[in-house]
Formats: C-alpha cells, structure tokens, sequence
C-alpha cells in the first residue's frame, strides 16, 4: 500500500478534494489504516458512498468546440478509489481476460488496448499482417472500419455485468464492480459553475480505471459472423478484415456489427463507418474489383490509429503528414532556441516533441516505406542537427530509431506470452545438434515480396544466420 501511494502520479483530485501529492506525503502515516480500508471494501464487495460520485470536467475535441458533442466528458473520481481499482483490475481483471476457462463467446484475442503490453503501434503491425496474410491468397482484401458513437458513455450495466458473470472473478470482486458502478452520481463543472448531481444508468465511467478494463470486457463477444473474416479491436474502434474470396459477406457482417450494437445499447457512428479496398501496388493483372456497397463510403486512404494506410499500401502519405508535422515542431523548437532555452533543455524538448512523433508506431509502418519515404524522414532528423535543435548533441539515424524500437517491441513479444503480438510468432523449431546460439528459437516464416515488409518477418529474420 505504501508503494502505491508513494508512487502516486500528479492528477486533478476527486469531489472528495484529496490532491495525490497529498497522499504521497502521507503515505507513510496512512498505508496501515488505507490497506486495512481496501480489504475491507473488497471482502464486503461494498464501495464507499463518497466514491460513487465524480465530477465531469468536458475537455474539447476539436480546436474551436461549438456544441456538446464537440467536447469529451472525462470523469474526475476520488484519488483514493482510483487505486483500488488499479489493484482489482490489474489482480484479477486481467488473470481473467487470459483464462483458458472462458466460454467459447468470449475472447481478447482481438483487443489491443487496455491489456498489458497493448498499444498501437501492436494494433497497427497485426492489422498490416493480417492485411498481407490475405493477400497472399487473394488479389485484394477490404478493410473496413467502425466507430461506436459515445461508446463509453452508453454501455448498459446490466448487460456488461451479465457478461462479467462469465468470467473466473471471484464472487467477491464481481460484487464489487457491480457495487462500484451502481447508483453513481455525477456533476459538471464548466466555466467555473457546477450543475447539481445526476443519477449514472449507464457507462463505464470515464476518467476511472476499472473503466477501460470493463469496456474491453462488454466487447470481448464481438466476433465475425463469417469463417475468414477478422476483427481487429482497439477500445471503441473496430477494423474488419474481409479477404476477396469474403467479398459477398460484408453486408451480413455489417447487420451483424449492428444487431450487437442494438442489443449493447451502442450506435455506430455512419461519418466514421469507411471501406478500403487494398491492393499491392506492383500488380501485374489488375484483378476486377467488387462495385462498392450502398451506404459504405469507398476512401483511397484511411486513418488507422494515427497511420494513415493507402490503398496500394504504400505510406507516402502518412510520410508526408510526419514530415510535415516535424517541421512543426521544428518551428517551435526554433521558437525556445530564440527564447533563450538551454541545450539539455532543448535535448529533452527535441525527444519528446520531435523525435516521439517522427517515431510513433514506426515498427509498424516502416517496411512499407519506399526509398524516397525514408529519405525524406531521415532529411527531417539531419535538418534538426543541422540548425543546432538537439542541444549539441547528435541524433539517432532513422535506421538507428528503427532498429531500436524492433528490438524492444520484439523482446516484449517474445518474452510475454500474454502480449498482443505473441499469439503471431510462429512455433519454436526443435532439434538435436549442437549448434551456436540463435537470436532466437522460432520457426522462419516462409519469406515473400509483401511478407518481408511487415515488422515480425523483419525481426525474425535479422541476425537468424
């Protein structure tokens, strides 16, 4: 209990008013009677009173908001309830999402958020490889891609407790979840005025942390409705994968994703709701490509987690909007320079505002660059150094960056079996000889033109021989 307060990071406090710093001075006079407070709570599956209630901060979308919907509700609950719920889904949350003892409905094999060792940048690299794993037997495949409008904020209680039955939690903690999220309380404070409280009858609490975990789970039934058809999950947004030889499936699996909807007390959002058709750039016969589907918008491009994937897989687009977003930033570190910005200053500004957006996600996406793409980034990171924005000190090369981050993402996937990518490294190879030490026992995948671009054939293969 003391590590969890003393570990306490700096947020906004709850309607009970107790800030984190203060916790974490305290923590040594309050860990007893805390820990004491939490056991209590869980073995009675009762939350206390004062935790039921939060307060809404809205925080805008969009630059210049001009109605509701232009803003976010996110939820301010007591620091205190906060980390207890950490402690339940991160002890018994997440042992349950990995069970083998699920029913067959239920599954998180699909979901790249909110799980340990989940991220984008693994979202994005097992859409890419799922994407070129279909067209190794097919001449295109369609990716189409889903948004639930307001997803956190209209799940229904009881049916995501009906499907929390399902899961190995003990009865204890399931109690508990439902205590937590019944007979909530909410009020608004904006522009300095607070409403007056609000019964909750629905959502998963933004701003909590059981709350993201609990969304994940109301989803984990979502599946295809056609064998060869996938889903790819990350929070509230879901990318189908529909093989060519699928094609005349789309319109069942769009009724399906609908039907689930209805019956979760969700609503896709249409403006979101977008196909791509992708077929490899360097086709030598065009195959004849299926006429779009009425009421689903055929776009050349589609924004994929902050990745843009073109039609032809290419990422001459995405290229261009990361280089033009690091000459922002570039500006702006030019800006601090004038203003008199120290250089180890200006070395951890550089990082985190130009180098972290140069290389988001990169894994994922560098294999499908071409030789002008990386030119053009690698020319981003040498205009840096060049006009004296790193601080005196030289940056990493792109090559560097790339190399850097495969291995990271590679170890973790490797070493977790309970990380997202885990599930696509192919079986450990087996033999008697006494030969030197590999950089690692895996099977090599059978290598191709569009196989060689994704990041665990990449990883797999490097330093093999």
């Amino acid at each position: 209990m003391f590590r969890c307060l003393d570990r306490l990071k700096s947020s906004s406090p709850g309607p009970d008013l107790l800030p984190p710093w203060f916790l974490k001075l305290s923590a040594p006079f309050i860990s007893a009677p805390t820990a004491h407070l939490f056991r209590l709570s869980l073995s009675s599956s009762i939350v206390p009173t004062q935790w039921h209630s939060s307060v809404i901060v809205p925080i805008p979308k969009t630059p210049s908001p001009q109605c509701c919907s232009d803003y976010r509700p996110i939820s301010l609950t007591a620091v205190l309830s906060r980390t207890l719920e950490k402690l339940v889904v991160r002890q018994y949350l997440y042992p349950s999402f990995t069970s083998p003892f699920l029913p067959p409905p239920f599954s998180l094999h699909d979901q790249f958020a909110f799980r340990p060792q989940g991220s984008t940048t693994a979202a994005i690299t097992g859409l890419l490889k799922h994407v070129t794993d279909c067209l190794e037997k097919g001449p295109y495949v369609h990716v189409l891609s889903f948004d639930f409008s307001k997803a956190f904020d209209t799940v229904r209680h009881s049916t995501l407790f009906h499907k929390a039955s399902a899961f190995p939690l003990p009865d204890n903690v399931y109690n508990w979840l439902v205590s937590f999220f019944s007979d909530r309380q909410h009020t608004t404070t904006f522009a300095g005025s607070s409403s007056s409280p609000a019964s909750i009858s629905a959502s998963v609490i933004q701003g909590s942390a059981a709350g993201p975990a609990a969304y994940i789970l109301n989803s984990s039934d979502l599946h295809p409705c056609t064998p060869g058809n996938i889903y790819l999950k990350y929070a509230d947004d879901v990318f189908l994968i529909v093989p060519s030889f699928n094609s005349p499936s789309i319109p069942a699996e769009m009724a399906h994703i609908s039907a689930w909807a209805s019956t979760n007390n969700l609503r896709l959002n249409p403006s979101k709701t977008h196909e791509l058709l992708v077929v490899p750039r360097g086709s030598r016969n065009l195959p004849t490509l299926p006429p779009p589907l009425p009421g689903l918008e055929r776009v050349p491009s589609l924004l994929i987690l902050g990745v843009t994937l073109q039609s032809d897989l290419s990422m001459s687009t995405h290229t261009a909007n990361v280089v033009s977003r690091g000459a922002q930033s570039l500006f702006a570190l030019r800006t601090l320079k004038s203003h008199g910005l120290s250089n180890s200053a200006l070395h951890c500004v550089c990082n985190a505002l130009f180098v972290s957006r140069l290389s988001y996600a990169l894994p994922s996406w560098f294999g499908f660059c071409t030789e002008a793409d990386l030119l053009r980034l690698q020319s981003l990171l040498d205009r840096a150094f060049r006009w004296n924005l790193t601080g005196g000190r030289a940056l990493p090369s792109l090559l560097t960056l790339v190399s850097q981050a495969d291995l990271s993402l590679f170890r973790s996937a490797t070493s977790n079996p309970l990380h997202p990518l885990h599930q696509f490294l192919p079986p450990p190879t087996t033999h008697t000889y006494s030969l030197r030490r590999r950089a690692h026992n895996f099977t090599l995948p059978v290598s191709s033109t569009l196989r060689r671009r994704n990041f665990l054939h990449r990883a797999l293969y490097k330093d093999s021989f």
